[in-house]
């Protein structure tokens, strides 16, 4: 890949994939899968700890998340050694939360040793994040840590790792509410970071990436700001619109997709747009027994809305919901009004009001 070549472990955020793995269990409950899956997030975990875990900050080593094209995001001076050694805000909040899976995980296999082992490895960058990255003078955690003799904080705010530390809950409610009041947006949208870094082209630097938005809607709905809300929508649906097609990035400066790097149709980006209707609008959300509905609908973006034939495990729903805001006034399963909640043993066809 670009910058340091996505080499382990100068790159160390491939610990991601427990997330989506986590994600891909609560969908379809399959045990052999959770079994598979919790091997290879054991072993790439515990080989973490010997690499890259840093016992006197608590924090984790390595290039920042996705952001991983040097001069795009770190100073230029910086070589890959530097790069491995700074401790970066997104890809913490990765380690975080695959701890947390892998303990989860342990726990649904019995596997009582690793999930203490997990959770004290989790609630030890919890602490590390909290201690060396947040700036409560700003209101968001900082992009990195970095340096040779001394480390010091890159005072920018990085969009994908303050989301991830809201949604997966790094972060207090009180400091949660603090980020997304807080974080600099631009006219086009939430860039990959911000301030930007002068004289630098636009991809990473200077850009807002669809998929990062997306991240940025949820953590905004998780603390019930509807501006931010609708503001990540437009910026999303804006872009889709005027390019014809989900780009995977744009300038921040003044909205145009001739960044440095382009492509058209990114899964990332259209998963993104998707995530509107599912997580926002019907407010989705997958558990181990079951799927509970949270939605939030901005009031200029009020009406009737339906999502049909959603696959649920070995049930098909269709949702049809009315009205605006992010609290349920009433919930019916097939008429009969019920919790907002749908039992992972559902089966078959039923209809949502």
């Amino acid at each position: 890949d670009t910058g340091t070549g996505g080499s382990y472990p100068i790159s160390t955020d491939r610990i991601i994939w427990a997330v989506a793995a986590w994600q891909i269990y609560l969908v379809t409950g399959e045990k052999e899968w959770l079994a598979q899956a919790y091997n290879i997030i054991k072993n790439t975990l515990l080989q973490d700890e010997q690499i890259i875990y840093n016992p006197k900050t608590g924090l984790v080593k390595g290039e920042s998340s996705f952001l991983d094209w040097r001069e795009q995001e770190y100073p230029r001076w910086m070589q890959p050694a530097d790069i491995y050694e700074s401790e970066c805000l997104g890809t913490n909040a990765v380690h975080y939360q695959a701890n947390i899976i892998a303990a989860q995980m342990a726990a649904e296999l019995g596997d009582k040793t690793y999930k203490l082992h997990f959770e004290k490895n989790a609630e030890c960058i919890q602490n590390g994040i909290n201690n060396c990255l947040w700036m409560e003078n700003k209101g968001f955690y900082a992009q990195y840590l970095y340096g040779r003799n001394h480390d010091i904080r890159s005072p920018r705010s990085e969009t994908l790792g303050e989301s991830l530390c809201i949604l997966w809950e790094i972060a207090t409610p009180e400091q949660s509410d603090k980020i997304i009041s807080s974080v600099v947006q631009t006219p086009y949208g939430n860039s990959c970071f911000y301030p930007q870094i002068p004289n630098i082209a636009p991809y990473h630097n200077d850009a807002i990436w669809p998929f990062v938005q997306s991240y940025w809607m949820w953590a905004a709905a998780k603390t019930g700001n509807e501006a931010a809300v609708t503001e990540s929508i437009a910026a999303i649906y804006r872009a889709a619109a005027l390019f014809t097609t989900n780009k995977e990035n744009f300038i921040a400066e003044n909205g145009d997709f001739h960044t440095d790097t382009n492509s058209n149709n990114m899964l990332w980006s259209i998963a993104g747009s998707l995530s509107i209707v599912h997580r926002i609008f019907f407010g989705i959300t997958f558990e181990k027994d079951q799927l509970t509905s949270a939605p939030f609908i901005p009031q200029n973006l009020m009406g009737k809305k339906n999502l049909k034939n959603f696959k649920y495990r070995k049930a098909t729903l269709d949702i049809e919901i009315c009205g605006y805001g992010n609290e349920i006034q009433s919930f019916k399963l097939d008429g009969k009004e019920s919790k907002p909640v749908i039992n992972a043993k559902l089966k078959g066809y039923h209809k949502i009001e």
